[in-house]
């Protein structure tokens, strides 16, 4: 074997361990099953986001997603067009950081945009990543006196305007009394006189219910932050929105809820803070966000302010040690920490309540990305389901292997042994582009037109040997030698493949420059299989011939 030959052979063996080696995390994650995914993603999130980002990635026709058309709310006249590709881009960044795979993401008439999102089939957190304005604020909390002589006035008025439930009640209590045979009085008469059990209520808890209609619905407080049960959410909010209960809050204090619920024991909770309605410093600052978890592994968003940011934040934190400060998000409190020193530049939030891995995600993205310039409305989604993406990629598979399979058997009955030196040359090629697919940097996303384009690749690559065959053939027939009819045949044969190939890539070229969302993922596999399939042919397969110059027959 000359040293070319081994060169040769050497460099195809790396290429295909390196692209063994880039597939094995695909092979490992998409192997798995819904479910299985979904529990190593809640026992080991780091684990399942380093595969799920080194595996191939998957269009929405496959994977299934989310398809979203929002309406843009312009806020003045002659800024429409500037208002929506702002819009736009802001939506794109934040999209992007939070690595959703072959996004589509385009304008549509004069005030909406399209969203496609694959993998997203959560509601909730497609509005939190894409509807949220996103206007981070610091805002400190009033004195405990302040706060309370505030649940006082708000307690007074509802107490003066809100029917009590215990006197709406009377009349039909007196009335059932009234019915009561002498039995049933004396027993009553009998049970009064022993001590009332518990449960039972107290002489003068109606009366302390009717005064305090308000204070009452809190069941628990936590520090600057009072816990109202679920069941009396609407309730409350219903309360704090009435005109008189309005007009006793000070001006200067804002009444905010928290983001998200949380649980004492297995009763949920939503969180009411009453804060100042000064802002101390705003997210335009902000340069920074990521993810993390502290030290009790409770997710976190870190970040980092710009100089004057730090100056600010600095000053606010240092003149406001063991003061809570409440980080607000749209009006919404996420947290607020006591202050325990000074900080400067970088800090920490923390996330309130039933918060997980994805909504610090999420947050960090929002705040990264910078708060939308227009509020935005959800007027349309609908959700492919990973169900439907599994059955288009069971019918894509085999389509790809029964395909395969009538190629594999065709060649080998027709041309022998050098008809599975093809085969051979078409599995380096399916293995390649799978390979050049998921290279770093590229991070190709496959979608159901792009496994069309890899069907097509394969009577593509196919092709190519056909051509080069044929021509060895030829040369045999006239009676040259084995090395000379290989050599003969790769020579004739260059020029025709090249032309083909080539005009195939500017089919594809003008494919990828003009298409949209599916029409781009058919042109990208085409291009890369043509590509590979002309590099196989011409030097894989090459390489193989070469050691088989030196036989006296050709089993072709």
């Amino acid at each position: 074997m000359r040293q070319s030959q081994k060169v040769s052979l050497i460099v195809v063996a790396v290429l295909i361990l390196l692209a063994l080696y880039g597939l094995y995390p695909s092979l490992v994650f998409h192997s798995m099953s819904l479910a299985e995914q979904e529990e190593l993603k809640a026992n080991d999130p780091t684990e399942y986001y380093e595969l799920k980002n080194q595996a191939l990635r998957l269009g929405l026709d496959l994977k299934g997603g989310m398809h979203i058309v929002l309406e843009v709310e312009h806020p003045a006249e002659g800024e429409i067009g500037d208002v929506q590709d702002r819009v736009l881009e802001i939506i794109r960044n934040r999209v992007d950081k939070i690595g959703v795979t072959e996004p589509q993401i385009q304008t549509s008439g004069a005030n909406r945009i399209v969203v496609d999102l694959p993998g997203f089939t959560d509601i909730e957190q497609a509005k939190k990543l894409i509807g949220e304005t996103a206007q981070l604020q610091f805002k400190l909390l009033p004195t405990p006196e302040e706060t309370q002589t505030i649940l006082n006035n708000i307690d007074s008025v509802l107490a003066a305007i809100e029917p009590s439930s215990t006197e709406a009640g009377e009349t039909e209590e007196a009335e059932t009394k009234a019915a009561d045979d002498t039995t049933m009085e004396a027993i009553v008469d009998i049970l009064s006189e022993q001590a009332p059990e518990q449960g039972t209520p107290i002489e003068g808890e109606d009366d302390f219910f009717a005064e305090h209609p308000f204070t009452t619905l809190m069941d628990q407080a936590d520090g600057s932050r009072f816990a109202i049960p679920m069941s009396d959410y609407y309730e409350a909010e219903r309360m704090l929105n009435i005109p008189e209960v309005l007009a006793i809050i000070p001006p200067d204090i804002q009444v905010a809820w928290s983001t998200r619920k949380f649980y004492i024991g297995e009763r949920a909770y939503q969180g009411l803070y009453f804060l100042k309605a000064r802002s101390e410093l705003s997210g335009e600052h902000l340069i920074d966000a990521n993810p993390g978890f502290d030290q009790f592994r409770r997710p976190i968003v870190s970040f980092e302010l710009d100089s004057q940011g730090a100056k600010r934040f600095s000053a606010l934190t240092g003149a406001n040690i063991q003061k809570s400060l409440a980080i607000v998000l749209d009006d919404r409190v996420e947290s607020a920490p006591t202050i325990q020193s000074r900080i400067r530049d970088r800090g920490q939030i923390e996330l309130s309540g039933t918060a997980t891995w994805e909504d610090a995600q999420l947050l960090a993205v929002v705040l990264k990305a910078g708060a939308l310039p227009a509020k935005v409305n959800i007027i349309q989604n609908s959700v492919v389901g990973p169900s439907l993406g599994q059955d288009s990629i069971n019918k894509g598979k085999t389509a790809v292997i029964i395909g395969l399979l009538a190629v594999i058997v065709f060649m080998f009955f027709y041309y022998r042994i050098s008809g599975l030196i093809a085969d051979f040359a078409l599995f380096l090629n399916f293995l390649f582009i799978f390979g050049f697919m998921i290279t770093p940097g590229i991070n190709a996303t496959l979608t159901l037109p792009g496994i069309a384009g890899i069907i097509l690749t394969m009577g593509i690559s196919v092709d190519s040997n056909v051509l080069i065959f044929e021509r060895i053939r030829e040369e045999l027939r006239t009676g040259k030698t084995v090395r000379a009819s290989i050599d003969a045949g790769y020579a004739r044969a260059l020029l025709t493949i090249i032309d083909s190939h080539v005009t195939t890539l500017i089919t594809a070229l003008f494919l990828f420059m003009f298409g949209t969302g599916p029409i781009k993922g058919f042109a990208v596999t085409l291009s890369v299989g043509v590509a590979l399939s002309l590099f196989t042919a011409l030097f894989v397969t090459k390489v193989i011939f070469n050691m088989r110059k030196k036989y006296k027959t050709l089993s072709i």
